[in-house]
């Protein structure tokens, strides 16, 4: 077995774009006009390092504006164009907005759910009572007939917890300030378990550190361990958390690592304008801790995209590659020698320099050529799921040579397949020796 080193063409300043981890930009937050609407109509980010996913959050009311009447062209037109142009989306559905109007729609009330109005900008809101039976049952309708149009589509990254609390957050800061039973948040979470089992669900974590006192935490973070829950935390850099927590401003770090080594956490920086203006920002840096000490595979922002990029370009940078997977080729070991129809094994050695697993498993090709002369064949013992961040991993494979293939000196490469969403998986090696989506590990010679 020849032993190659592969770490001098290691490239840690490309940025790896890959699927399931990285950037996602908030196509519609708060309402259906900001933020991605004020893009160019032919201006897809295409130029953003590492985004991966349209996020669309949108109330209730905007997509079932009478009962059993759905308008999904709200979202269907952004779905449409953005996948076509190789991105994901991910949802959050919300209940209760802090701006006049209702989220959860009028007729849900006028059907005789409890609940109540307060103040919001020159009017009021209306706030569900989150338990009541009939706002519940109108809320898993809505959800069974979503999660049947949606919850399968390959694009779909995840759905976060959003019918619970201001702007699906999971506190109750600007209305009732009021904290539902914990067998309520149950409830909410199986709607979402019950109608999205196809995909990753994320929980917000505010459903359980805003809560008025302590009482069921701990009762609310092991039920939702046992659903397979992910979770995200949208407050990254607010200013009452910068003030009394560390520098990633983080309150409960330790609670993410009760789920990222098997279900997926997303970091969102709270709105970029705020954390500039208040001296938060510090150049990404906080956001960045945040991300490692979640192990964070998904990062968003509230703003402009075009702002943000041209203000952040290395930040952007630094964050698609750290979060989520990041796979460093270490070493291959294989004979320098075949004889056509033998069968050899190959050992590779791998690092993961990203803050998290992947979460999906991928399909991991070597190819022989030679001229015209292709072999090609999966590596079925492969699987990257378990390329754990900071550790060192290796694994060996079977190839067999066919007794076909001519004699003569090929080249050996390497290549990681995204059957979900169609795509290779960009590794942190030169592209110089990258040629038809396979990067060149060694040569061998074939011989009779």
């Amino acid at each position: 077995m020849e032993k190659t080193n592969l770490e001098k063409a290691w490239d840690d300043r490309k940025v790896c774009a890959n699927p399931h981890k990285g950037w996602y930009h908030h196509y519609y937050d708060n309402s259906l006009t900001v933020y991605g609407p004020s893009l160019r109509s032919d201006d897809f980010l295409e130029d953003f390092p590492g985004l991966n996913h349209i996020y669309l959050r949108v109330d209730w009311s905007h997509l079932e504006p009478a009962e059993g009447r759905f308008a999904w062209e709200v979202i269907d037109r952004v779905i449409g164009p953005w996948t076509a142009h190789g991105y994901g989306i991910s949802f959050r559905i919300c209940c209760k907005e802090t701006s006049p109007g209702f989220a959860t729609p009028e007729w849900v009330m006028k059907a005789g759910a409890k609940g109540g109005f307060y103040p919001a900008g020159n009017g009021q809101c209306w706030e569900p009572d989150y338990g009541d039976p009939v706002f519940l049952d109108k809320l898993e309708n809505f959800h069974r007939v979503f999660g049947r149009r949606y919850g399968s589509q390959p694009w779909l990254e995840f759905v976060d917890i959003g019918s619970y609390g201001e702007w699906g957050e999971g506190h109750t800061l600007r209305s009732s300030k009021k904290d539902w039973p914990v067998e309520v948040i149950k409830k909410h979470i199986d709607i979402h378990v019950r109608n999205y089992p196809d995909t990753f669900i994320l929980m917000n974590d505010d459903m359980v550190n805003c809560r008025n006192n302590e009482e069921g935490w701990d009762e609310i973070v092991d039920y939702a361990v046992s659903k397979g829950l992910g979770l995200r935390d949208d407050s990254v850099c607010v200013d009452s958390y910068a003030d009394k927590f560390g520098f990633s401003t983080l309150r409960t770090p330790e609670m993410f690592n009760l789920v990222w080594r098997r279900k997926p956490v997303d970091m969102e920086l709270e709105h970029y304008s705020y954390a500039v203006r208040e001296n938060r920002w510090k150049g990404g840096l906080p956001l960045l801790k945040a991300v490692e000490e979640s192990h964070a595979s998904f990062v968003g922002f509230h703003g402009d995209a075009r702002k943000w990029l041209a203000d952040n370009p290395e930040i952007a940078v630094k964050i698609a590659n750290r979060s989520g997977y990041w796979y460093f080729p270490k070493r291959v070991e294989m004979c320098g020698s075949m004889a056509r129809g033998s069968e050899q094994k190959v050992k590779l050695v791998w690092e993961n320099h990203g803050v998290a697993p992947a979460y999906y498993r991928y399909k991991l090709r070597l190819r022989l050529t030679h001229g015209a002369e292709i072999h090609e064949q999966e590596l079925n013992e492969s699987d990257n799921r378990k390329w754990m961040p900071d550790e060192i991993i290796s694994e060996t494979y079977s190839l067999k040579v066919p007794a076909t293939l001519k004699p003569g000196t090929y080249k050996a490469g390497i290549a990681l397949y995204d059957p979900r969403s169609g795509k290779n998986i960009e590794l942190a090696l030169k592209d110089g020796i990258k040629a038809d989506g396979f990067f060149t590990i060694a040569q061998v010679e074939v011989v009779a």
